[in-house]
């Protein structure tokens, strides 16, 4: 698998995970202006999420998003926001981590309100 593959690969793994834990899936992919989220869901709340998908790495939360990546995200969900008639003070930004720790083994970290 090339790297978008596997980007791909892994956003359909977090998507899953997500609407089984009731989120309810708003939007894949989205894009605004050459800025792109991941997902975008509902639960209580609009939510932005990154997906970050390694494969046989441990990457720490704050090293694999640079400041700047987090302002670009979170421009592109106040976007969203704006588009879609909903407050962006309400809104939150997540990260999550999906770790290939062997061909059959996965680790899901969710980061809340990055």
């Amino acid at each position: 698998m090339n790297k978008k593959s596997i980007g791909f690969w892994g956003e359909s793994i977090v998507k899953k995970f997500l609407e089984d834990k009731g989120y309810q899936i708003l939007e894949t992919n989205w894009h605004h202006h050459h800025r792109e989220l991941d997902l975008i869901v509902y639960n209580r709340k609009i939510i932005g999420i990154e997906v970050k998908t390694r494969k046989n790495q441990i990457d720490l939360a704050f090293t694999i998003l640079k400041a700047k990546q987090v302002s670009r995200l979170r421009s592109t969900l106040k976007a969203y926001c704006l588009l879609h008639g909903q407050s962006y003070s309400k809104a939150r930004l997540d990260l999550i981590v999906l770790r290939v720790k062997t061909p059959t083994t996965l680790g899901l970290k969710h980061y809340i309100d990055i």
